[in-house]
């Protein structure tokens, strides 16, 4: 097996040219045999694939390689790319600095696009023959200003870029690709900016992208350890598809050589993280589960192996710098060399910077990450292209080629009248043997889904307490036992999973809001609230701080408080908790609408798949079915085609919260003077005495919720929602079922139609006697036969040959 991608590539149009070799060799010699008639239709025919052909070919010739990189908090995602290009080009910096997609185009000449945006408050333009510190720049003013304007324009798209550089990945590090493969990096914005709608369209170019995903493994904090375990989850949803073209890097793997015990402490923080990171995927992503298990993940430190690159360059500023910045921030890396070396780094020589340049690259583990993301794109790039392509040519010509031969001659071997009225009996019995076993087919596909639409129906007229989404879950598994759905393991699981999700979301929402209240210290720094609007958080932080500074916090916050305000003092101040309290559903409420968004969005992709995933197997099902009950009819149904899923539902949520203040009333004891005369006076005297009397007044009343019962509100809201969203899967699905149905039914009508006509069209132009049946027409039909599967086997080469 050959490991050049240039190879596979090779193998697929050598296969596709012999394809069309076969082809017109048969042509060549059924020619001979029929009469001048069949020429249009074989020449059309021929056509076609000369044209599917030549595309085939320029397509394999002219792929496209993009590797999409993104990756956690503070993970070097940036530096990543920068290693990849060889140079220091796309800004780094302690806080987020990604905002918006840079696209890098591999060109010997470079160049830089800043694309206009609208309300870009940056100089958008272009600039040739650009310096790579030019480059830097620009992208820095573009995202600073991105990113102090953000706030007080939420709705500013983010900034777009192009970069066209000649990157080291293409020239050094032996990518064996076909020669005009067009190659890019796309760099996507890391979490904090995914929520941007410009980012949203980038990411959705990137779905056919090999992918690699920085780990930041210099993390300690076990919270911040989990909150990155979410992070993770995070990026391979919106990055879409299989993690099987995921390479993930474990990076700033160089913090555990300070470890007194290193290697052994760097190996089992690699050994966990990697579990880590496949449990966490394979609970939240079980449709990918075989996938994770083959999970690849790399060690790697991003700096330092870029560092190794810049004192190898020529420049010796450039180099003596780099030397400089190996030396305060890797000294670990390469103190067995300092100790030959002078400590000022100006007076290295080139030698000795090569030598510490090599150290960095081996010990940054370099070359192993070089080596494993060669093999990733490997094995990985061919499956991502070239599957497409094949099934292209085959939609286009290969198809109908193989239906042409396939039917044509079995049309000639009962042309004769005796044999005619027999296969035109035939062909009515497959006519209807196919529909009921596509009838039967549909309703064993439909029927699990009715079964739910039949229980919403039933609980929404509260004529049944069952829970609709484990009663979608128990009926879908019901369907994963059952053949040929039993392949599909756990492939639907999307379909019920996304309540999970939808509910982590809320939760962590709300428990960020809750904890900031009882603590009275502010955080609102969680994964899925990084998915919302930056202005939008900044004003529920607000509202918070707000609350707490009015005392609801720590036990008010814990328990709640029955208050009865009194003084116009104490009524202003419940009525502003009162007012906060509403204000906090307000901001709560456009908040947990952006996290949703995001969230269903990603839910919803996945939905899509799990969907395709299912029918791509039904036509499967089908496709052998037809086939074994009509064997000469040749009848595909090919997935790009049909497996089509259209109007994907929507989910919407909407929150409510606050209390009610109720008018009171409250008795107000008053000290009343009175003059009494004493008795020690004989009467004659007087004396002040004070009693109480109690006067009416009127009070503001309210029962302060504690946070635990103003959020629980929430949650029953939230699953409040579950029903209509469960109601318009069961509906989606039903309608998606119908939909393929009836264009599967017109596909193997129209089939068979053409095979009447063939038919009709043999019986009255061809006379077939038993010696030409015999010599000519029944190895032909075998010919016929072998040209079919030869088409076929294009489909299965990949995966047999590589």
């Amino acid at each position: 097996m050959s490991n050049k991608v240039y190879k596979i590539f090779e193998d697929v149009e050598v296969k596709a040219k012999l394809l069309a070799k076969y082809w017109y060799n048969f042509y060549t010699e059924i020619s001979e045999h029929l009469p001048d008639t069949y020429q249009p239709e074989m020449q059309q025919l021929s056509s076609k694939l000369e044209e599917a052909l030549s595309k085939l070919v320029d397509e394999l010739h002219n792929p496209t390689l993009t590797l999409a990189t993104t990756g956690t908090t503070s993970s070097g995602k940036s530096t990543l790319v920068n290693l990849l290009c060889g140079a220091e080009i796309v800004p780094v910096a302690v806080s987020e600095m990604s905002a918006g997609a840079v696209t890098i185009e591999y060109s010997k000449e470079k160049s830089l696009i800043i694309h206009e945006t609208p309300g870009a408050l940056w100089e958008c333009g272009e600039w040739r023959d650009i310096t790579e510190e030019k480059i830097y720049q620009r992208l820095y003013q573009v995202m600073i200003s991105y990113i102090e304007n953000r706030e007080q324009q939420p709705n500013l798209a983010c900034p777009q870029s192009t970069i066209f550089y000649p990157f080291r990945l293409l020239k050094e590090s032996k990518l064996e690709l076909p020669h005009g493969t067009r190659v890019r990096i796309l760099d996507l914005p890391g979490l904090a900016s995914v929520g941007d709608e410009g980012n949203a369209n980038i990411i959705k170019q990137c779905r056919e992208a090999l992918c690699l995903v920085t780990y930041n493994s210099a993390e300690t904090d076990s919270q911040k350890v989990k909150s990155l375990l979410q992070e993770v989850v995070q990026q391979v949803k919106d990055l879409g598809g299989s993690p099987a073209r995921m390479l993930f890097a474990l990076n700033r793997i160089d913090v555990f050589r300070a470890d007194r015990n290193w290697p052994e402490t760097e190996n089992r923080f690699v050994e966990n993280a990697i579990r880590n990171i496949k449990n966490e995927l394979t609970e939240r992503l079980k449709e990918y589960t075989e996938d994770i298990n083959n999970l690849q993940v790399v060690k790697l430190s991003t700096w330092p192996a870029l560092l190794s690159l810049q004192i190898q360059n020529p420049d010796d500023i450039y180099s003596v710098d780099a030397c400089k910045k190996a030396d305060n921030n890797f000294n670990g890396l390469i103190e067995d060399i300092l100790e030959d070396l002078p400590r000022n780094t100006q007076k290295w020589s080139r030698h000795d910077r090569n030598r510490v340049a090599e150290a960095l690259w081996q010990k940054s583990y370099a070359e192993e990450f070089q080596h494993n993301l060669k093999e990733h794109i490997t094995q990985h790039f061919p499956q991502l292209v070239i599957p497409q392509i094949i099934e292209s040519f085959n939609v286009v010509a290969g198809n109908a080629i193989t239906e042409w031969a396939t039917q044509t001659t079995t049309a000639i071997l009962n042309s004769s009248e005796e044999e005619y009225q027999h296969e035109c009996d035939k062909i009515s019995y497959i006519r209807l043997a196919i529909e009921r076993f596509l009838k039967i087919s549909d309703t064993n596909l439909r029927e699990p889904f009715e079964k739910i639409d039949r229980k919403i129906k039933q609980v929404i007229a509260q004529e049944s307490e069952d829970d609709p989404v484990l009663y979608l879950e128990s009926t879908i598994s019901e369907l994963k036992d059952v053949e040929p759905y039993n392949s599909l393991g756990e492939k639907l699981y999307p379909l019920y999973g996304w309540r999970r999700e939808l509910g982590q979301g809320i939760n962590q929402v709300l428990e960020s809001v809750a904890k900031s209240l009882e603590s009275g210290r502010v955080d609102l720094d969680s994964p899925n609230l990084k998915k919302a609007n930056v202005l939008n958080v900044n004003l529920l932080g607000r509202n918070l701080s707000r609350l707490v500074n009015l005392g609801y916090t720590a036990e008010v916050a814990k328990e709640g408080k029955t208050m009865e305000a009194r003084t116009d003092a104490e009524k202003n101040k419940l009525k502003q908790i009162n007012e906060e309290l509403n204000e906090l559903a307000i901001h709560l409420n456009i908040v947990m609408e952006d996290v949703l968004k995001q969230i269903s969005n990603q839910e919803l992709n996945r939905m899509y798949q799990a969907v395709v995933e299912l029918f791509n197997c039904h036509l499967s099902h089908i496709e052998k079915g037809a086939n074994d009950i009509a064997p000469n009819i040749a009848i595909k149904f090919p997935e790009s085609q049909l497996s089509k899923v259209e109007s994907q539902p929507t989910f919407n949520f909407r929150f409510q919260a606050g209390f009610p203040i109720n008018q009171g009333t409250w008795e107000e004891p008053i000290k009343v003077a009175r003059e009494e005369r004493t008795w020690y006076t004989l009467w004659i005297g007087k004396k002040t005495i004070y009693e109480t009397e109690y006067q009416t007044r009127s009070s503001d009343n309210a029962k302060i919720p504690s946070v635990e019962d103003l959020l629980t509100g929430w949650i029953f809201q939230g699953r409040e929602e579950e029903l209509k969203i469960v109601n318009q899967i069961a509906h989606w699905l039903l309608e998606q079922i119908d939909c393929l149905k009836k264009n599967v039914d017109k596909m193997q009508k129209e089939i068979i139609d053409r095979y009447q006509t063939r038919l009709d069209k043999a019986n009255q132009e061809i006379t077939l006697d038993y010696e030409k049946q015999r010599n000519v027409w029944q190895p032909m039909q075998q010919k016929a036969q072998n040209l079919a599967e030869e088409f076929s086997s294009l489909e299965t080469f990949l995966k047999e040959e590589h």
